[in-house]
């Protein structure tokens, strides 16, 4: 009897502790639920990463390439297009697209066409697609002729509502991990007794990374929070040096415009992905300008070959402002040479320099529409001139710089700019009565228009 007993306790305590356990297996999936998001059209890619971004935490986004091959499988082996726009005549693409969401094991579908209406504006019109056959949740088109950040507003907009309803909360995601130090049930809590409240803020904090640097979440391919971006181009250059209050005869001015060059520049921001103020916007910079093949002469002379070359190396300070737009603090080091290699009777009288600078600037990107506009100054403080400053007595050289240009986007990270750079070098002499050089200072202007393409991360 008293082995009996002891049995029948034994199985009724396992029954209990499975009984409580149980719940905590049911909970899973509730921390699991996954959307597909398709976008078809000019920009896709683009518009489906500012899509991505909205999407919470808690809602896994399924693999792309698999949902598409899902809905070829379901049928849909060409693109919808305008059909989706159409509620009569998009049917068959409705159901396809519900059926390769259920394949995808998808809570639903964000499905958009990127297009340009009967109005002759671009648009991408979405619908959310479910397993429910009435009304979708999303049946509107966002407007994608203002600035990215517009964008990305008037989708959350659009999808914010739907996306938080089907989204599980934070607490629920984490039903499946108990806490350490409590039991199955008190331990999901957040420690102050009402199991939401910490899990709201961590929510807030994801969003506030997409604003490009905060919360310690670094977004690619924004110039806000970029780990790296490198620019390749071709620059069309031009220098101007002239005398002021020339006396000597022996003072040669210079000129030549539209000499091809070839540029290449980057920056990179190596605690980008971190949340460490100051450090986190704090970059390394470098460039270079060379222009082969440039000659000079004078007269009707023989061509003289000319060594023109940039060098940039500095550090410069990024700070996000306002919603979009960017400042740069910068200061570092350039090299600028200009000689002309003339046999020595020339050399004497040619103007060649071989600057080098303390550069200290300000720069800008302000987003205007679907493009941004670059601005910036610079200060330039010479610590050697070279040998056109070396024939004058009493020589006083100073330089400024300004920069601006438009950044056009052409897809993810990817962007072509058209830049303006220019350097003004003003100088002054104390010549005494018979000195071989006289004149009162001299003009040296430097002119670059660059045609480039640059990859932002």
């Amino acid at each position: 009897m008293s082995l009996c007993g002891r049995i029948l306790l034994g199985l009724s305590a396992a029954t209990v502790t499975t009984f409580a356990l149980s719940p905590i297996a049911l909970a899973a999936p509730k921390g699991s639920k996954s959307i597909a998001i398709h976008i078809e059209g000019p920009n896709a890619d683009d518009i489906r990463e500012d899509i991505v971004s909205l999407v919470p935490e808690t809602l896994k986004v399924v693999d792309d390439d698999a949902f598409s091959k899902s809905l070829r499988s379901a049928g849909q082996t060409k693109p919808v297009g305008d059909a989706l726009v159409m509620k009569a005549q998009r049917k068959k693409a409705i159901d396809r697209i519900r059926k390769a969401g259920k394949a995808a094991k998808a809570e639903g579908v964000i499905y958009g066409v990127s297009r340009t209406n009967k109005k002759k504006k671009k648009e991408v019109y979405l619908v959310y697609v479910d397993e429910n056959a009435g009304d979708l949740a999303v049946d509107s088109a966002v407007p994608l002729g203002g600035s990215r950040d517009d964008r990305k507003k008037a989708l959350e907009e659009l999808l914010g509502p739907t996306l938080s309803q089907i989204a599980p909360a934070a607490a629920a995601a984490d039903e499946d991990t108990p806490k350490d130090g409590g039991d199955e049930g008190d331990g999901e809590k957040d420690g102050d007794g009402d199991g939401d409240g910490d899990e709201k803020s961590s929510d807030d904090g994801d969003k506030g990374g997409d604003d490009g640097d905060k919360g310690g979440k670094r977004k690619p391919h924004d110039p806000r929070s970029a780990l790296f971006s490198i620019e390749a181009g071709v620059e069309f250059a031009g220098r101007w040096f002239d005398y002021s209050d020339p006396v000597t005869q022996n003072l040669r001015p210079y000129d030549v415009f539209g000499q091809p060059a070839l540029s290449i520049s980057g920056e990179v921001y190596p605690l980008a992905s971190t949340d460490i103020p100051v450090l986190k916007g704090l970059g390394i910079t470098a460039g270079f300008m060379m222009a082969p093949g440039l000659n000079s002469a004078v007269g009707d002379g023989d061509p003289i070959g000319t060594t023109y070359q940039r060098i940039n190396l500095g550090l410069r300070e990024r700070l996000s402002i306002g919603e979009s737009s960017v400042l740069g603090i910068s200061a570092g080091l350039r090299l600028l040479t200009f000689e002309v290699d003339a046999a020595e009777a020339l050399a004497s009288t040619v103007p060649n320099v071989s600057y080098t600078l303390i550069r200290a600037g300000l720069d800008a990107r302000v987003p205007v529409g679907p493009v941004a506009l670059a601005l910036g100054a610079d200060y330039l403080f010479p610590l050697s001139s070279g040998p056109v400053y070396d024939r004058f007595a009493g020589a006083s050289v100073q330089g400024i710089g300004a920069m601006a240009g438009v950044l056009v986007p052409v897809t993810t990270g990817v962007e072509a700019r058209l830049l303006v750079e220019y350097a003004r070098f003003f100088s002054s002499f104390e010549p005494a009565i018979g000195d071989r050089y006289v004149a009162g200072g001299a003009i040296d202007q430097y002119l670059g228009v660059r045609l480039a393409g640059a990859y932002v991360y």
